[in-house]
């Protein structure tokens, strides 16, 4: 993955790092897989090991937040590159315990994203290891891979599974933590991806009867969603 200072303005920075620090969103695992990219047998593996934990743990069904799926794809990134699985749930919950103390560490809110080539852990612009106590020469940390925290991510895991922006999932659409429990919605309004998948694929809507069930839609943001939500559950839909 490959960084991008510009990615977030100023206010989605805020946004993310207020859901970083609490329980904000809600999905059910077979979502928080879709949205991670991460394969649900292992989101339950990891749950079950006591590895990562979700926040909605004790809930029936078990539920995963938006923050969940984040640290979700960045102890997948750290496994990618070769830390074991140990070194690796443990660095992303000191992570996340920083990210959500109330005196929180002002190097991870200026910038939270993480460095790694699989042996060290830098956090924003560290140069140091805070785990190893190692030091890494400032003209190998440009060398090193990096980890957007809400950024998509391709590769994260085996199959086909592929994790969209956290924040701009697609052209249309946009995930907040505090909009619908944090699922996908077309830009402009509250109408979940979700639901306009269900209604061309379960109910066989085209775009022009979902248009009139919601008037306020542009035919480009509903053919957006059915495509999203096609990407996310690995199928192909036709928005005719």
């Amino acid at each position: 993955m490959t960084t991008s200072d510009n990615y977030l303005s100023g206010a989605d920075r805020q946004l993310i790092l207020t859901a970083l620090r609490t329980s904000r969103g809600h999905y059910h695992c077979e979502r928080a897989s879709q949205l991670s990219g991460i394969p649900a047998r292992t989101l339950r593996d990891w749950r079950q090991s006591c590895v990562l934990i979700p926040d909605w743990s004790e809930n029936r069904p078990c539920g995963w937040s938006y923050r969940d799926i984040v640290y979700a794809r960045l102890l997948a990134w750290l496994r990618g590159l070769g830390m074991n699985r140990e070194a690796a749930a443990h660095r992303v919950g000191v992570l996340r315990n920083s990210l959500a103390a109330a005196d929180i560490d002002p190097i991870v809110a200026a910038d939270p994203s993480v460095r790694s080539d699989g042996t060290v852990f830098l956090i924003g612009r560290e140069s140091g290891d805070r785990f190893t106590g190692q030091q890494v020469f400032d003209a190998l940390i440009p060398l090193l891979d990096v980890f957007e925290l809400v950024e998509p991510i391709e590769g994260v895991s085996r199959g086909s599974l592929w994790g969209p922006s956290l924040v701009r999932p697609s052209e249309h659409t946009y995930i907040s933590p505090n909009v619908v429990s944090g699922e996908p919605c077309i830009v402009n309004s509250r109408v979940p991806t979700g639901t306009i998948h269900a209604l061309h694929a379960e109910r066989g809507l085209k775009v022009d009867g979902i248009r009139e069930l919601y008037p306020q839609l542009e035919e480009s943001g509903i053919k957006d969603a059915i495509a999203l939500e096609g990407r996310l559950r690995g199928v192909h839909l036709e928005a005719a």
